[in-house]
């Protein structure tokens, strides 16, 4: 039983590997699920907890990864693609986006682009002001 625990993690490691060398991640944190979330859990709720981990987490997922641009590192999905791809309602999002600034989880910056405002995410990969 003992050798299956290990072929299994062995699987995992290797996925892991294919992941990390298609570039096709990025970086969470254990201190998101350890400290961060229960502690928004208790500031605020259980429901607002786990939608500031799915919009944080969808956020890191869209972030622009092609270097040497002035939007590197940013994401830009706008509130539409955000509501449908993750079901997070536009009445609870800016909330959401408030709280993880707050929380030191991210950086926003707002720009005018064709008449309108739009927002740019920044989701940081440490809690500002820790290490």
């Amino acid at each position: 039983m003992e050798e299956n625990y290990r072929q299994l993690a062995q699987k995992a490691a290797q996925e892991k590997a294919e992941v990390l060398r298609e570039g096709g991640y990025a970086v969470t944190p254990h201190v998101l699920y350890r400290e961060i979330l229960p502690e928004i859990k208790e500031k605020y709720d259980a429901r607002t907890a786990q939608a500031c981990v799915i919009l944080y987490g969808y956020l890191q997922a869209y972030v622009n990864g092609e270097s040497g641009g002035e939007r590197y590192m940013w994401a830009f999905p706008n509130q539409t693609q955000i509501e449908c791809d993750t079901g997070i309602k536009r009445n609870r999002y800016t909330r959401l986006t408030e709280i993880l600034r707050a929380e030191g989880l991210m950086e926003t910056k707002k720009e005018y682009h064709a008449g309108r405002e739009k927002l740019f995410y920044l989701p940081l990969y440490r809690r500002k002001g820790s290490g």
